[in-house]
């Protein structure tokens, strides 16, 4: 039988994580604003305190009731909770004693005109000085109040795990709060003792806060022990009234070569029973004797979701634990251009790796030349810097199935080298008229690659230039670069209508080497 049988509300774990907050905060500067929050933090303790005290009465009724319809059986684990209730009370009664009287120290007045002050009138809600010296005492004495706190905390916490079958007692000692021995540490990080960590210079406020939240524990501590107690009388108790076959798949894919397998059994249960589950921190309710989980499949990837189910059982709640996962992946249909398996030389090829109904993270893709950069979400980056025009790549593709990798395929890729860019002066290719103002404007000669759809940009890296001039070839011009030289924009101002330039031997710069364009014949309008 489980030993949670009372989880922590959400309520709960905000004022515990509110708790912690504050507690930080306290370390660094005391503000009227963190004195308020405290204030609010103890009234909702004190209010969870209450509504929690009526609950675990609750569970006292139903304990009698069944002790009263059989004694017998019953009998055993009602004693040991009466003995539980009677540790809580008198462990609940401690505290309220040492909130009291440091009330009553704090602020000079009676133990009576204590109990009865409401926390927001205390005046010297920012005093640790009292504080302190009650709960710690003079410093090395460890006579304060603290000391005697800590093993009473201990010894009721020890009696409570004495009340239930030893079988359960690791699993619940380890879900139960009131622990004292962790490794605590002030703000500079130095090691401190339970003592020191709650209550030395801390203000009056907090201190109070830190004592309710242990009545909390304390409650907690007393819900499980006797939840436990209950639940023990007949934990194998149920009725049935419907019986049905049910399928578990291993799994609702399967390869090709591989085997379906599914677990076939019969199932039987009451669809009249209340029963709940928590899952991931959920509670959904039942309907009919069974739980529906459902969850939005908002992303991609593997997912797992843990919880436990709820059974009431005619002599408590019964709770089994289970966990699963499924995966997540988008509906998708793979289309391949047969002739366009092309990864170029020199570029950030970008390739997308999947396999239906696996995670991107268990799929694993290698390449025979070059490399793969992995990006996240399936996405990857080929290279083939080194590779020869003409050759082949093969893509190897593995994925991970409860643990073992099989192959998915092997498709191959052509290597090509990137298509020659094509040169132009002022946006004018070969062969165009041109006015020599936009030559001049223009400044050199560009590459550009038409329709390549790489974000790649080539450099020209030297031309010549050669003119008609009285009749005659001038001498080439050399530029060593995509820019026109001083003597070729001289040349070119002076030009006269119909007369012809070109510009031969260009060279442009490539991810693979260098590469000779086509020349620019251009006549002048």
């Amino acid at each position: 039988m489980g030993a949670t049988n009372c989880p922590e509300t959400p309520r709960q774990r905000m004022i515990s994580m509110m708790y912690l907050v504050l507690t930080a905060l306290l370390a660094l500067n005391v503000s009227v604003e963190i004195i308020n929050a405290f204030i609010i933090v103890n009234e909702s303790v004190e209010t969870t305190n209450a509504n929690f005290g009526k609950k675990i009465e609750g569970t006292y009724s139903n304990f009698e009731k069944a002790y009263i319809g059989n004694p017998g059986k019953v009998k055993e684990y009602y004693d040991k909770a009466q003995k539980a209730k009677q540790y809580s009370n008198d462990m609940v009664n401690y505290i309220k004693g040492l909130k009291y009287e440091l009330i009553s120290r704090t602020e000079s007045i009676s133990i009576e005109e204590a109990s009865k002050l409401d926390i927001k009138k205390i005046k010297r809600k920012d005093n640790y000085d009292t504080p302190t010296t009650y709960f710690i005492g003079k410093e090395g004495s460890r006579s304060g109040k603290a000391y005697e706190f800590k093993n009473k905390t201990n010894d009721y916490r020890s009696k409570m795990l004495d009340l239930i079958d030893p079988k359960y007692k690791a699993l619940l000692d380890k879900g139960l709060g009131l622990k004292t021995n962790e490794d605590y540490r002030d703000k500079d990080n130095k090691k401190q003792d339970w003592e020191e960590h709650n209550f030395y210079r801390t203000i009056t406020v907090a201190a109070i806060t830190i004592l309710n939240k242990t009545v909390a524990d304390v409650l907690n501590t007393e819900f499980d022990i006797v939840n436990q107690l209950y639940s023990s009388v007949s934990a194998d108790d149920f009725t049935f009234d419907k019986i049905d076959a049910k399928v578990i798949p291993a799994s609702n894919y399967v390869l090709l070569g591989d085997q379906y397998q599914a677990e076939i059994f019969v199932a039987a249960y009451d669809t009249k029973s209340s029963i709940t589950a928590e899952i991931n921190g959920a509670t959904i309710q039942g309907d009919s004797g069974m739980v529906l989980y459902k969850a939005a499949a908002s992303s991609e990837g593997l997912k797992k979701y843990k919880g436990q189910i709820n059974v009431k059982t005619p002599f408590g709640l019964k709770s089994y634990s289970f966990e699963n996962e499924y995966i997540v992946a988008k509906p998708s249909a793979t289309v391949s251009a047969d002739k366009m398996n092309v990864f170029y030389i020199g570029v950030d090829n970008p390739v997308t790796v999947s396999v239906p109904g696996v995670a991107n993270e268990s799929v694993t893709p290698s390449i025979s030349i070059g490399n793969m950069k992995k990006l996240g979400g399936g996405k990857y980056i080929v290279r083939v810097d080194n590779a020869t025009a003409g050759a082949k790549a093969i893509v190897s593709i593995n994925a991970n199935f409860d643990g073992k990798t099989k192959s998915m395929g092997k498709p191959e890729f052509r290597v090509k080298r990137v298509p020659n860019p094509v040169p132009s002066i002022g946006g004018v290719e070969d062969g165009a008229l041109i006015d020599k103002s936009r030559i001049t404007t223009a400044g050199g000669i560009v590459a550009q690659l038409k329709d390549f759809d790489f974000e790649l940009v080539m450099f020209v890296t030297s031309f010549t230039m050669q003119t008609i001039k009285g009749g005659d070839l001038s001498p080439k011009l050399l530029s060593k670069g995509n820019k026109f030289t001083t003597e070729m924009l001289s040349m070119i101002s002076q030009a006269k209508r119909g007369q012809k330039f070109w510009f031969e031997n260009i060279t442009a710069k490539a991810p693979d080497g260098n590469r000779k364009l086509p020349s620019i014949n251009l006549t002048i309008k």
